[in-house]
């Protein structure tokens, strides 16, 4: 059985076919929010406005197949280039009216003081917009990483509820740190980064973490399966966690990401 209704708050869509498209409307999504990276550093600030270009385009796309495409424009950690770095933040500042989402943003090194700047200027942008950010976490020194997040969105004064913190661990005491933040917190069902199975275990071992998660399949270039977020659905219903599974897929996304609330 599958869920009319279902949203992925974090997917890739320039890097995904048409049929990869088709599939999701197939399955009953109704909206996709498609974030911004390149798997490149981009060589001149303007190539950022080229991708920004390219995400503001697939909102066409999704909607041509019935899909409701949430665009984003943000700087990822991976594609800062330091002697670009304001002038790709004031890219970001410029697109940013055009953008529902800020993201993707984040941590890649936490001993990095440049992208530690950089995630705090970003997330001062999306609180003078009133935009939802979604951040991104290191798959190596999670916690390290976590810790440097939580002081931005502090230092930034972006109010956490319009925070997705993603990419975690399902361990009960890093999402207790980013639900006691008052963010959100993203678990992407992927290869290396979580499974059905740690989301059955959270709602046996911390089931009022539930209320403040969201899942993904933060599908797009590398390994991933843009079903995830669907498939993850059905496999809950299979074990009879019907209003867990709605809630992950469908409602917790709709309140964390604002053009979805409203």
């Amino acid at each position: 059985m599958i869920k009319t209704g279902l949203i992925d708050p974090h997917m890739h869509t320039v890097f995904l076919s048409w049929r990869d498209l088709t599939y999701l409307a197939e399955a009953g999504y109704e909206a996709v929010v498609t974030l911004a990276y390149t798997p490149y550093v981009p060589s001149h600030p303007a190539s950022l406005e080229d991708h920004f270009t390219h995400l503001e385009a697939e909102v066409a796309r999704l909607k041509s197949l019935g899909l409701r495409g949430v665009v984003s424009v943000g700087l990822h950690p991976r594609c800062v280039k330091p002697e670009h770095a304001s002038a790709q933040l004031e890219v970001v500042r410029k697109w940013l009216p055009k953008a529902q989402v800020l993201g993707e943003v984040g941590i890649e090194n936490p001993d990095s003081n440049l992208e530690a700047e950089v995630l705090r200027a970003q997330l001062t942008m999306a609180k003078e917009a009133d935009l939802t950010a979604v951040i991104h976490t290191s798959r190596n020194r999670k916690r390290e990483a976590l810790k440097v997040i939580i002081n931005a969105v502090k230092e930034s004064g972006i109010k956490p509820e319009n925070v997705i913190i993603d990419h975690l661990t399902p361990e009960p005491a890093l999402l207790n740190e980013v639900i006691e933040l008052g963010a959100w917190a993203g678990i992407t069902i992927q290869p290396g980064k979580a499974s059905v199975q740690d989301l059955e275990y959270l709602i046996e071992s911390v089931p009022d973490a539930l209320s403040h998660v969201v899942v993904n399949s933060d599908a797009g270039r590398d390994p991933s399966n843009p079903l995830a977020v669907a498939e993850t659905y059905e496999a809950l219903v299979r074990k009879g966690y019907v209003t867990e599974a709605y809630r992950l897929t469908s409602m917790n996304p709709k309140e964390a990401i604002k053009p979805l609330s409203t």
